[in-house]
């Protein structure tokens, strides 16, 4: 089973239990909203729980999350660092939308099919995502995520085709 990661514990916030997260997810609404389960991963013992959302908010870039089972600062500070995961489903993804760890790792080629690098990083800017590109032999380079640079995303084949113009290298 795979998981996604949207984001890890940073602290509480308040009085009640409420969860300050570092978001590291576009879909904050979507996945924090009342009713909706997510798992809480401790890495230092490999365990998943999971937990009902009951309220939701984001400012700047933090996640405030209420949930059921919850209700104390001192249960909140214990899992400082871990991570706050769902299970991975494309079934969330509309047409044309990948998932960001589906994106790492994929090989990126010119129109031509030569080989430019790996896609390290997806970077969320205030203008657009952008994939920063690892070269063997060279300094990484940005990829706007917009029509005019990417051709053609293959998740199966884990290539990812760009439109390369002057000064993007």
């Amino acid at each position: 089973m795979e998981y996604l990661s949207l984001g890890k514990i940073v602290d509480s916030f308040g009085v009640d239990g409420t969860v300050k997260i570092y978001s590291t997810t576009s879909f904050g609404e979507k996945r924090y909203k009342k009713g909706s389960k997510v798992l809480i991963y401790n890495p230092q013992d490999d365990d998943r729980k999971e937990y009902e959302v009951i309220k939701y908010r984001h400012s700047g870039f933090f996640d405030f999350v209420k949930f059921v089972g919850l209700t104390t600062p001192e249960e909140v500070k214990t899992m400082k660092g871990f991570e706050i995961q769902v299970i991975k489903d494309n079934k969330d993804l509309d047409k044309d939308t990948y998932f960001y760890s589906d994106l790492r790792g994929c090989k990126v080629v010119d129109e031509n099919n030569n080989e430019l690098g790996f896609i390290k990083e997806i970077e969320e800017f205030p203008a657009q995502i952008t994939f920063r590109v690892g070269r063997k032999n060279g300094k990484d380079f940005f990829v706007p995520f917009i029509k005019e640079f990417v051709k053609n995303v293959s998740i199966d084949e884990k290539i990812v085709t760009i439109h390369v113009i002057e000064g993007l290298l």
